[in-house]
């Protein structure tokens, strides 16, 4: 992605979001956030993974939901979705492209703006001052967390009549958050660009996105 895009992408995805529905993007990544986190930590010994013996620094752990809330809102600001409609695949990578790749702006500049909102200041204690190895070491660990997840829902028998339509509408499956939706306790209504493409999963309410 040219430095050019990136330097304005955040800032404008943010603004049509918040005139779309009231609400900074981050505010909505964060409920997705904490139930993914809370989902791992529960399934640890299933999954294989464990963040306390993951490679975090004394106090990371703490800022782990910010992480996985930043990383979905920038692939947000990438796909123009919901974050409901984020594949797992490229949403649970977004962070370290950001945090690692050339050419991308440094946390808190223009470039990639700090959010507003309830959890502004969750945040910025994670990501402010700006520490390039700290923020290396969260987006590891939203990537292994959202990784879990990615193989979870894959298996998930429900997906079959999704994944048909989406394959016959799109020409492609994917397996989008709102798919774990059910798994990871999110029970309300999760806005998507198409419902059809989340058709038979059970425990699921999708609403049509707001224009």
């Amino acid at each position: 992605m040219s430095t050019s895009k990136t330097d304005t992408m955040v800032h404008t995805h943010a603004e049509r979001y918040v005139t779309r529905t009231g609400r900074h993007p981050y505010t909505d990544c964060w409920p997705w956030a904490e139930a993914v986190l809370a989902w791992s930590r529960a399934n640890e010994q299933h999954l294989g993974l464990s963040l306390r013996s993951a490679d975090l620094d004394d106090g990371d752990i703490e800022h782990v939901p910010a992480a996985i809330a930043e990383t979905l809102r920038l692939n947000m600001a990438r796909h123009q979705r919901t974050p409901g409609d984020l594949g797992l695949d490229s949403a649970r990578q977004e962070l370290w492209y950001w945090v690692c790749g050339r050419g991308y702006p440094a946390p808190g500049t223009p470039g990639w703006p700090e959010p507003t909102g309830p959890y502004a200041d969750r945040w910025r204690a994670a990501f402010l001052p700006s520490n390039p190895q700290r923020a290396e070491r969260l987006a590891s660990a939203a990537d292994d967390v959202l990784h879990g997840l990615l193989f979870h829902a894959a298996k998930d028998p429900q997906r079959k009549r999704a994944a048909d339509y989406r394959l016959h509408t799109y020409n492609i499956d994917y397996v989008a958050l709102a798919d774990a939706a059910p798994a990871i306790g999110i029970t309300m209504p999760v806005a998507v660009k198409d419902p059809l493409a989340y058709q038979g999963i059970e425990g699921l309410t999708t609403v049509q996105e707001a224009a």
